[in-house]
């Protein structure tokens, strides 16, 4: 066996990860920890079910890629045979069976077996031990998907005894190629999963390394290896010979079709005992969750066997497949190139089975629980005291604000996560430093209607100006130009094509304006500073000392709401840092 430097399965590229919790929302589970803003793979919790991975928009998280490890083993001299999901046939267009095995083989593969003899020998067990099921009720969930078996062991556990006892398809294949080939023989499968690296890592002596069609496609492109620049020698030919029905598998209800083509083939009175069998398939992590949801298996009636597949309507959707196909062909191709196949295995072919018994080693989570009196005290930092402020948005990921809380408790998550706390947080800084900001200070959008001032803006403006904002303080809609002359300079900057910040003197009756006027949101909103520089210098001085003063006291928490929701907190404190910058230039120029 080569040694490989293997990373988890899936993974986060840190500088890709911009604080939008997709991934997050999208597990099933929940197995991502957030830290400083980036979310982790938690990888004890992970399933590999690769939803993170198709639905993180910034694409930062990845699979691990093995074709390098691939390249070695063939380098390495040991026989090495692909074991191909029949799922290729519905992802790889262009290409016919006999040249994709040839181009494997032109990659450097010793021969090309099809995956889905594992599971046609598995479907001949699975038949004779249903075959076998008496009259006493039980109930058999299928053990083919890495990703579902591991989600029951990690999160059913109750339902873990009831997984089938039998390995995945890939794991009987591929202890039937070292019987075949012999034990140095390296085994590599190719299909759509995810869930196979893992499934190849905690096996490695049986699965030498695991490649998505996506993987694939992509080197035999780096290869220039084409449908057309390959000769389909007579040898090209799946090895020992193709499957038969076990290619069905994946699709939904594919793996019930297999076996039940095996079971009036099993044991005397298999026939009989598939009619008292139900069976019962679903398709989808989410599916799955929501058909187990409640379930207890001792309220059956009758004998139960249950598929279970991962990504909805089966593998050939797996997020491993190289996307160039819609979703409705490659279902149709796989069952026509599976309807095609042989029933069963011949006699010949199922005696050289090989021990299809394995329990994938994964255990049950165990989950802390909490007392209502830390979760509620965990909703508390996240200004969550009332259940009217429980919004469950899922802004931050989870379903609940309840949610949110464990996992803040278990140091999954963090704080910041919650947007309209931030939002509570930005607006209440913002406030805070408009109110404390010793100058005028207002926001306007780009009709001129006022988003907010500080009382200070009111008193300079005067008269009526300052009477409503006693009624109506922030002056929330008053049309700023019949409020001031400056109106027109907050037009400037908001127009696209305008300067991003404009500064001069302005006369309004007695008394003469310095104002800065700036772009917030270019197009949509500008803030302004305005000061009577007729006023005493005690007073320009104490305004520079109070804004140092207000913008040491709230630099951290500027920063972690300009981080977390765009400029609107930053540009609170740049209002602030022009009253110095404005002053501080006037007193050199004094100078």
């Amino acid at each position: 066996m080569t040694a490989f430097n293997r990373k988890a399965p899936i993974h986060t590229v840190l500088e890709e990860c911009h604080d939008c919790y997709k991934c997050i929302r999208k597990c099933p589970v929940k197995a991502i920890k957030v830290v400083k803003g980036q979310a982790h793979i938690m990888y004890d919790r992970c399933i590999c079910c690769g939803r993170c991975v198709i639905n993180c928009p910034t694409h930062a998280k990845r699979y691990r890629c093995d074709v390098e490890n691939v390249k070695l083993l063939i380098a390495g001299g040991r026989k090495v045979v692909a074991s191909l999901a029949p799922s290729f046939v519905s992802d790889l267009p262009g290409w016919s069976v006999e040249t994709i095995i040839a181009a494997l083989k032109k990659l450097g593969f010793s021969a090309v077996s099809e995956t889905a003899l594992g599971a046609d020998f598995l479907s001949a067990q699975i038949a004779r031990d249903l075959a076998q099921g008496g009259d006493k009720p039980r109930l058999m969930i299928s053990s083919a998907c890495p990703a579902i078996v591991g989600y029951i062991k990690l999160y059913k556990p109750a339902l873990a005894p009831f997984v089938s006892p039998h390995a995945s398809p890939l794991l009987t294949h591929a202890r039937f190629l070292h019987s075949h080939y012999g034990k140095e023989t390296a085994v590599v499968f190719i299909g759509p999963c995810f869930a196979k690296k893992r499934e190849a890592d905690l096996y490695e002596n049986d699965i030498d390394a695991a490649l998505t069609f996506s993987e694939l496609d992509e080197w035999l492109q780096k290869e220039n290896i084409t449908p057309e620049s390959v000769s389909a020698a007579p040898d090209c030919v799946f090895e020992p010979r193709r499957s038969a029905k076990g290619a069905f598998f994946p699709i939904e209800n594919g793996e019930v079709t297999a076996f039940s083509a095996y079971m009036s083939k099993a044991v005397s009175g298999a026939a009989a005992a598939g009619e008292n069998l139900d069976t019962v398939s679903a398709s989808g992590i989410q599916a799955v969750q929501e058909l187990l949801a409640g379930f207890a298996p001792e309220s059956l009636e009758r004998p139960l066997f249950i598929e279970l597949l991962s990504c909805s309507g089966g593998c050939v959707n797996g997020p491993g497949m190289s996307g160039t196909v819609p979703g409705i062909i490659r279902n149709t191709r796989l069952k026509n190139y599976a309807g095609a196949a042989d029933d069963t295995l011949d006699a010949s072919t199922l005696s050289l089975s090989p021990p299809v018994e394995a329990d994938y080693p994964l255990c049950a989570m165990t989950n802390t629980v909490y007392s209502e009196q830390e979760i509620t005290e965990a909703l508390q930092l996240v200004g969550k005291s009332n259940i009217a402020d429980r919004h469950n948005c899922a802004s931050c990921g989870y379903e609940t604000c309840r949610d949110l809380a464990v996992a803040l408790l278990n140091g999954w998550a963090e704080k910041s996560m919650c947007a309209s706390n931030m939002r509570k947080l930005a607006t209440k800084t913002t406030n805070g430093l408009m109110k404390a900001t010793p100058s005028g200070a207002v926001i306007v959008n780009k009709a001129l209607q006022v988003i907010d001032c500080n009382e200070p803006f009111a008193r300079l403006m005067g008269g009526d100006t300052e009477t409503l904002f006693a009624t109506s303080p922030g002056l929330e809609g008053a049309d700023l130009t019949k409020i001031t002359s400056i109106a027109p300079y907050f037009t400037s900057v908001i127009e696209p094509g305008g300067p991003d910040q404009i500064q001069c003197d302005v006369r309004e009756g007695k008394k003469i304006f310095h104002i800065k006027v700036f772009a917030i949101d270019k197009g949509e909103t500008a803030a302004g500073i305005v000061d009577d520089i007729t006023e005493p210098r005690v007073r320009i001085d104490k305004t520079v000392e109070r804004a140092r003063e207000i913008i040491k006291k709230n630099a951290t928490v500027t920063q972690q709401i300009a981080f977390l929701l765009g400029e609107n907190a930053a540009e609170s404190e740049a209002i602030l840092n022009s009253i110095i910058e404005s002053y501080t230039v006037e007193e050199e120029q004094d100078v």
